[in-house]
């Protein structure tokens, strides 16, 4: 029985992903970068191993926790997705993406499974158009 409740608990955290976002300020908010390798998930544009090969703007920072297994990373972009919608950006940028230990779950008497975590960082860009 402990398997199960286990089981329809570890499913049920595989599916969520928490986002915070922080706003960017600073001088100079231009930018422009040389590319690199691109995918796109609900429409937005999402960066890694480089930056937009066009002028951009840095509008904030998010990070995105969620439990490592399979489909972490899209359940991360697809939040992730939502905020730079919700934020008005083009574009999300990756800068960092960590593992971490999440601490010991008790599926059963005696038998014991290691938790892990997913946590990614990226920029939000607003692409510039010039006119």
């Amino acid at each position: 029985m402990r398997l199960i409740i286990f089981m329809i608990f570890s499913f049920a955290i595989v599916g969520c992903a928490t986002v915070d976002f922080q706003p960017y300020e600073g001088n100079n908010n231009l930018y422009e970068g040389e590319g690199g390798t691109k995918i796109v998930v609900d429409g937005i544009d999402f960066w890694a191993n480089g930056f937009p090969p066009r002028k951009y703007s840095i509008i904030g920072v998010v990070v995105s926790d969620a439990s490592s297994g399979f489909g972490d990373e899209e359940i991360i972009r697809s939040s992730v997705a939502g905020e730079v919608k919700k934020q008005g950006g083009d574009a999300a940028v990756q800068v960092e993406n960590k593992s971490y230990f999440a601490g010991i779950i008790g599926i059963s008497q005696d038998i014991y499974k290691a938790s892990r975590g997913r946590r990614i960082k990226f920029l939000i860009v607003k692409y510039i158009i010039n006119r």
